[in-house]
């Protein structure tokens, strides 16, 4: 069985009111919203687990985070707590996997991961929209997650949307158990990591001399700064019909 049918399994029980999700391991329940932070969930959205949840009528998933960073180079807008804040805009307690889960109740299809070898090939997926939303002197403010990425080698804000690759599943070398690659930190990455659950479908090096984005200073709130990204899929686009020809 593939993780997305598991992660499917587990979360849309737990969506639909179950007490007990279950998962490749023991998920951790779902929690209240982090100290400090005031936030509070709509009633009618379901807790999926540590600050995440699924917005059943909107058909959207609700990721609560905190700025870490607002200057330098970037490959993640979006890390999990203690892995990559260095090169994180926010970072959240949500689990990976549970996200992963999430996004395929949202309706989003997993593709697959970037590919380096034979040939680079970019990572695949539905295209997701990313929301912020935060409070700032005692307003509710928005962004589209990308006003906050700035590309220096077109000299604008970041202009590709994030696909859903779905990371990787790998077996541990010693417990030979089903390991989740996202679960090393790389959530919403804007460098190519196969690990990443929302990666951008472009070429994009990680490498530290030739990172091409950085955070946009003047967009993002102060460090510390609670955030709700709201994760949807974006509706594919329909084909253009053909014109019809009337003959003369």
């Amino acid at each position: 069985m593939t993780f997305a049918s598991l992660a499917l399994c587990a979360l849309t029980t737990l969506a639909l009111g179950s007490q007990e999700p279950q998962g490749l391991d023991s998920a951790p329940r779902a929690e209240a919203p982090p100290i400090n932070d005031a936030f509070k969930p709509e009633p009618g959205w379901k807790p999926l687990g540590p600050s995440l949840w699924f917005d059943p009528k909107c058909r959207r998933l609700a990721i609560r985070a905190r700025v870490v960073l607002r200057e330098g180079a970037l490959e993640h807008l979006l890390c999990l707590k203690g892995t990559k804040e260095h090169e994180a805009i926010l970072a959240t307690s949500a689990v990976p996997r549970q996200i992963h889960a999430g996004l395929i109740l949202t309706g989003a299809e997993a593709g697959h991961a970037v590919r380096f070898l034979p040939k680079f090939e970019p990572p695949t997926g539905t295209p997701v929209a990313i929301e912020l939303v935060w409070e700032q002197d005692g307003k509710t403010l928005r962004s589209d997650a990308r006003e906050w990425v700035y590309d220096e080698a077109g000299k604008k804000p970041l202009g590709t949307d994030w696909v859903f690759a779905g990371s990787e599943l790998i077996e541990d070398p010693n417990s030979k158990r089903p390991y989740y690659a996202a679960d090393d930190g790389d959530l919403i990455t804007v460098a190519n990591f196969a690990s990443a659950i929302l990666d951008l479908p472009v070429a994009s090096t990680a490498n530290d001399a030739d990172r091409g984005f950085v955070a946009r200073t003047d967009r993002i709130p102060p460090r510390g700064t609670w955030v709700t990204l709201f994760l949807s899929p974006k509706a594919r686009q329909q084909p253009l019909k053909k014109p019809s020809i009337t003959p003369p």
